[in-house]
């Protein structure tokens, strides 16, 4: 960040959980003073789940509990409510390109649209029929595809890309008139100095933490199957 300078810092969702250190994260990225920060399904998990009475029952639910309660032991309840009350969307214009930056989709923090979506797939990646860009996260994939009249753009993963790289990755964009370049970078950094904080800290499901952060790819699968 320090060496690119954009003028604007857009962060996409799940800045908390899966991760040894979720408040110096979120100090982090507020410090940053960026433009968009939106609620991911880790925030809005983080938050709201379980609700009163609910208990967990498969495992991905008891993983999520796991992190939920991990996380707050290091976060305040002003920080939970400050998560808790981050929004969903947002549609700045630039340069007077329309833009909208969402999780996952337009209408949900969970579905899944991967970087090989059909381009009827992709069409659906926007509410407004004037949005010439998209930004989104959630799928830790990296990419960049043309839909039928507009960008879309996945910034990737900073924290635990599953798309074979595990160098942390985001987008940077420049406006140029009414017209937008995009890359992709990827930024490398200790990933056994995490993993043995993640130790130190006694996380929750370390193992699995440090297998995605060593291969980038999905460590809760064959789990998450069952």
């Amino acid at each position: 960040m320090r060496t690119t300078s954009p003028d604007l810092i857009f962060s996409l969702g799940d800045v908390v959980q899966r991760g040894p250190q979720p408040k110096e994260c979120l100090d982090m990225l507020k410090a940053l003073s960026p433009s968009v920060m939106l609620r991911g399904n880790h925030e809005h998990l983080l938050t709201r789940f379980p609700q009163p009475g609910q208990k967990p029952g498969s495992f991905k639910e008891k993983l999520a509990y796991r992190s939920i309660r991990y996380d707050k032991r290091w976060l305040s309840s002003e920080e939970l409510q400050w998560l808790a009350n981050l929004p969903l969307t947002r549609k700045p214009v630039l340069e007077g390109i329309q833009i909208e930056c969402f999780h996952a989709t337009p209408d949900s923090l969970t579905d899944v649209v991967w970087p090989w979506a059909s381009m009827e797939e992709l069409d659906t990646m926007r509410s407004c029929n004037r949005t010439h860009l998209v930004m989104y996260g959630h799928v830790h994939h990296a990419f960049i595809r043309q839909a039928r009249d507009f960008t879309v753009v996945n910034t990737g993963s900073v924290g635990l890309p599953f798309d074979g790289d595990p160098r942390a990755s985001y987008a940077l964009i420049d406006l140029h008139g009414k017209d937008a370049s995009v890359q992709l970078r990827r930024v490398d950094y200790d990933r056994e100095k995490a993993i043995q904080i993640a130790v130190d800290r006694s996380m929750p499901d370390v193992e699995l933490f440090a297998e995605g952060l060593r291969t980038a790819r999905y460590p809760y699968f064959q789990k998450v199957k069952r």
